[in-house]
């Protein structure tokens, strides 16, 4: 009996330490998600009348189809304010094929290891960018009648907003020279990142290894560096994108986990207080646990 209750108690102590290393990814996941960049910092507003950014506009769709896109998206809306621009839909097939060109093959292991499509998405928009220059937008970012060439005359090497709270930058709209070497020091920092792989209870985590997160801990790191005094890089804050495209936040690529994660950043503080008092529980019935099993067995 004794020998069946410590088999017991083995395992739910490995229960308990597995279910606690998954609180500190977590955990730290969060902590990296709240590291921002300075909100007093970078907001340089320059207008210039000459530009080496050219007049693009990148978009991106699983096909040509854009019927099958989940809400109404903004690709006529682009072409219409913007006559005298290119207006390029990207499809997957296209994506792929760029990336199989030489200055990007080193990534397209990388590429097609990822696990869910905006992994693919957050890394392929910054390729077209890089390959291509111009703005890229999301289908659900449209524009505010033709403010936007007032970005692309500022002239900087890239250009790049921040959320609301100035937390961390976000990239559903973004501008840039062609080959801007700020790009270059980005995509050169991409790396197959296992460790979100592991937040088992919140698999979609993984999608912080290219977005939002990955982005504002590389330029944090970009400006650290030598080089960041010899391009110009423009952090937009939230007040100044509005001006100049709204966006609807379509998130067509959203599951159930993502929105829990969307959750916990809405509501940090909250998700944290509630973690403290899980691991407090979870502390006192490890501490406890032959004194509960005794218990239950005299039931």
């Amino acid at each position: 009996m004794k020998t069946r209750q410590h088999k017991l108690c083995f395992i739910i102590s490995i229960i308990i330490l597995l279910f606690l290393w998954q609180i500190l990814l977590i955990l730290i996941a969060i902590k990296e998600s709240r590291s921002g960049i300075n909100f007093n910092s970078f907001d340089i507003d320059l207008n210039k009348t000459n530009s080496s950014i050219p007049r693009i506009i990148h978009q991106t769709w699983k096909t040509s189809n854009l019927a099958t896109y989940p809400i109404n998206n903004s690709h006529s809306e682009w072409k219409r304010l913007y006559p005298d621009y290119q207006i390029h839909l990207w499809t997957d097939e296209d994506l792929d094929e760029l990336i199989s060109t030489d200055p990007y093959k080193y990534l397209y292991d990388i590429y097609k290891g990822y696990s869910y499509n905006i992994q693919r998405a957050d890394l392929g928009r910054l390729i077209i960018l890089h390959s291509k220059g111009g703005i890229y937008a999301d289908l659900d970012v449209f524009p505010c009648l033709r403010q936007v060439e007032n970005l692309r005359l500022s002239n900087a090497s890239f250009i790049i907003p921040r959320s609301y709270f100035g937390l961390s930058l976000i990239n559903h709209f973004l501008v840039a020279q062609k080959s801007s070497p700020i790009i270059d020091y980005i995509l050169h920092e991409i790396v197959p990142v296992k460790f979100y792989r592991r937040i088992y209870i919140l698999p979609y985590a993984e999608v912080f290894s290219t977005g939002s997160i990955f982005l504002t801990r590389v330029i944090k790191n970009y400006l650290k560096s030598s080089n960041s005094t010899k391009n110009f890089l423009w952090i937009l804050s939230e007040d100044k994108l509005m001006k100049y495209v709204t966006h609807y936040t379509g998130r067509s690529w959203h599951s159930f986990d993502a929105y829990i994660l969307n959750r916990i950043d809405s509501n940090a503080k909250s998700f944290i207080s509630i973690l403290v008092f899980f691991i407090l529980f979870i502390f006192i019935l490890f501490k406890y646990q032959y004194s509960i099993l005794r218990f239950i067995k005299l039931k």
